[in-house]
């Protein structure tokens, strides 16, 4: 009888009291604070035309909101679907530290690619191991996909008024900014759905595939690390933009149609 594939998630090893040193500032009610002077900070550099500076305040962004409200999403998704391993690791909250990861953050932060993650046991999930975990994986994508249409629509609310008021710098800002944080999320929408380990969509494509062809595929997740580095640094170096092609152009097609851009 053929043993039954083991559908993990093995993100790179992380605790939530990454910051023992500062667990001051990124415990509640002082984490919120802290928070708040972040997101303050990112809009302040936001502000620069100078890309190299404005970029940063991308990355907080990235790092205050998207990452965890991502993280969040897959928590509270297998909390419900029977897995007690997120709540007893502290992820079910609004503390967007209690998601992050040291060096996923720090990478993300300085260098604009990094990681954040929450722990999964798949066998406590409903209604099985694969189904329910490719159900967890989908919810953090999907999280970012609604983070951009929350942009898109309060841009459209705000748009009236603004223009009512003829504050065409202040119309300016917002636009920008609420654009470019729609197309962050949806940047991280089709780039965490790409089907290589260990990524969401390597897991929500073991759920769709049949059950032969999706064991097959888990055992292609040791390569996973090697593939990931072809896929995101080599093919561009050989001339293939495949980031541009699968990730960075979807996003801005769809940004761009969301907020009404011909």
């Amino acid at each position: 009888m053929r043993t039954p594939p083991r559908y993990s998630y093995n993100p790179p090893p992380s605790r939530s009291d990454w910051l023992e040193n500062l667990r001051p500032l990124i415990t509640a009610p002082t984490a919120y604070i802290t928070f708040a002077a972040g997101i303050g900070l990112a809009l302040f550099l936001l502000s620069y035309r100078d890309f190299s500076i404005s970029r940063y305040g991308a990355h907080i962004l990235i790092l205050l909101i998207a990452f965890p409200i991502h993280e969040l999403s897959h928590a509270l998704v297998a909390d419900r679907l029977g897995d007690p391993t997120p709540r007893q690791h502290g992820r079910i909250t609004l503390n967007p530290f209690a998601q992050l990861n040291l060096v996923g953050s720090l990478l993300m932060l300085f260098v604009g690619l990094g990681w954040a993650y929450v722990p999964i046991s798949p066998r406590y999930l409903r209604p099985n191991p694969r189904t329910g975990h490719m159900i967890v994986a989908a919810a953090g994508p999907i999280s970012n996909l609604v983070l951009a249409l929350v942009c898109a629509v309060l841009w459209q609310a705000a748009l009236p008024a603004l223009q009512l008021a003829s504050a065409t710098a202040i119309a300016n800002y917002i636009y920008r900014i609420l654009f470019f944080f729609a197309y962050i999320n949806l940047a991280l929408f089709f780039f965490n759905l790409v089907p290589i380990a260990p990524l969401d969509g390597f897991t929500v494509l073991k759920g769709l595939l049949p059950y032969d062809l999706a064991y097959r595929l888990e055992g292609m997740q040791r390569y996973g690390m090697l593939l990931f580095l072809a896929f995101f640094f080599i093919a561009p170096l050989l001339g293939l933009p495949l980031l541009d092609w699968l990730i960075f152009n979807p996003a801005q097609s769809i940004a761009s149609f969301l907020f009404f851009e011909s």
